[in-house]
């Protein structure tokens, strides 16, 4: 499956994810990863599931697993995305695997997303989207981490949650419907947004430049919790992790 949208970028959209992240809104181009606020697409209430999400079907596969999640993504800046400049967003479904996991069966996608301006390609994205039947596993503490040259704390609540929702055009209901969240998909309570942690671990870093950035997300966070975002320098550049609840919750890596 392949989708095309053309827009023009909107310094509106990077105005709202910059008061999400508490943060001045960005001039001199998107800084990496918050492309994740940029051209949504208007999506008809027919067209949602009963997720929040588009129907299973019209563009991602017609999976019958109930639970979805964003479970991981890689990506390269190839150059600054620009406000005010019209951006072409290209889609691809390009894998759908179906895996055995510890609970049942797993499924996962991978949607390969470009962003492009002015006949240049900006931004490249593999994301790993994963669905399964199972309930929830209970979280479990983590040990063992390595030291942190740097770590920041960001508390979360519904307002939190319910903001990055809008400013990432995200209706996934764990994130804000918390009857939905527990009597349908069996977690704890609201769910905090996978790209929200994967976003306060680069606000976290010390400023430098990104040609590369990656996640694997490892176990939910619930509003309420308080998520830390830790890292360190390592050779060629930054090596992330999220914690929250005593468990470790994201890793990733930062290429300079």
């Amino acid at each position: 499956m392949h989708r095309r949208r053309t827009a023009v970028l909107a310094a509106s959209d990077l105005a709202r994810l910059a008061a999400v992240l508490g943060q001045p809104t960005p001039t001199d181009g998107v800084p990496p990863a918050w492309h994740w606020a940029c051209l949504a697409e208007p999506l008809p209430r027919a067209d949602l599931g009963p997720d929040g999400h588009q129907r299973r079907g019209l563009f991602l596969p017609a999976i019958e697993a109930p639970r979805r999640m964003f479970a991981a993504a890689e990506m390269t800046f190839n150059g600054p995305l620009c406000a005010g400049q019209e951006t072409e967003l290209v889609e691809t479904v390009t894998g759908v695997d179906e895996k055995p996991g510890a609970s049942g069966p797993l499924t996962f996608v991978t949607v390969d997303r470009t962003f492009s301006q002015a006949g240049a390609l900006c931004v490249t994205e593999r994301q790993t989207i994963v669905y399964t039947a199972a309930p929830p596993a209970p979280r479990t503490p983590d040990a063992g981490l390595p030291p942190a040259d740097w770590s920041r704390e960001t508390p979360t609540d519904p307002v939190l949650l319910f903001a990055f929702s809008a400013a990432s055009s995200n209706s996934h209901r764990i994130h804000y419907d918390q009857a939905y969240t527990r009597e349908v998909e069996g977690y704890p309570d609201l769910v905090v947004h996978g790209p929200l942690i994967a976003l306060l671990l680069l606000e976290a870093m010390p400023a430098r430049p990104i040609s590369r950035f990656s996640f694997r997300a490892l176990k939910p966070a619930f509003v309420g919790e308080t998520i830390t975002a830790h890292g360190r320098m390592i050779d060629d550049g930054a090596e992330l992790w999220a914690t929250g609840g005593g468990a470790v919750l994201m890793k990733a890596r930062a290429s300079f």
